[in-house]
């Protein structure tokens, strides 16, 4: 018996394996199940629940409580269409997930902030833009020449600032 996020399910071929993540190292554990239900309104619900990416998982023998993300769902039915008596098995394929996650480099967070900056300033500029716009101050193709001439003139004095002040916060 099983309970994912809070519904027991009464399972069959329960298989569990352990396996070792591959950026932590750490031993996680792959469970796969089956279970059966009657009726497109019970298939319909299950093959709904069983959407989610992540679910909240206790092993009922022995208690144990675990993360896991869904690695696959599917179902097998001896009809032509599911009807209200049919009996469909669902097969589900859960993994844990890891506990502590792959701390990054000190230059890996300094490019997730650059990356990070990079796309909110050109939200800022997109919203800048559009708002311009809809006040017919600019149309677009002029701001746009605008930007490319102070480009060609000022991009490499604004790259050596860039970089000059990159120095002094090491």
């Amino acid at each position: 018996q099983l309970i994912i996020n809070n519904i027991e399910f009464n399972v069959e071929n329960f298989e569990e394996k352990t396996i070792t993540h591959s950026t932590t190292g750490e031993q996680l554990k792959k469970i796969g199940f089956a279970f059966s239900v009657i009726g497109k309104k019970e298939y319909n619900l299950y093959d709904l629940f069983f959407e989610s990416p992540n679910f909240e998982l206790t092993i009922v023998d022995t208690n144990e409580k675990l993360k896991m993300k869904n690695i696959s769902h599917s179902t097998f039915y001896q009809a032509a269409e599911i009807s209200d008596d049919t009996k469909v098995v669902f097969r589900i394929k859960l993994q844990q997930e890891p506990a502590k996650e792959k701390e990054l480099t000190e230059d890996q967070k300094l490019m997730v902030n650059a990356v990070n900056e990079v796309v909110l300033s050109r939200i800022r500029f997109k919203v800048l833009v559009e708002v311009l716009e809809e006040k017919g101050l600019i149309k677009g193709d002029e701001l746009f020449g605008e930007i490319e001439k102070v480009a060609k003139k000022d991009f490499d004095t604004l790259k050596r600032e860039l970089l000059y002040e990159k120095e002094l916060l090491k």
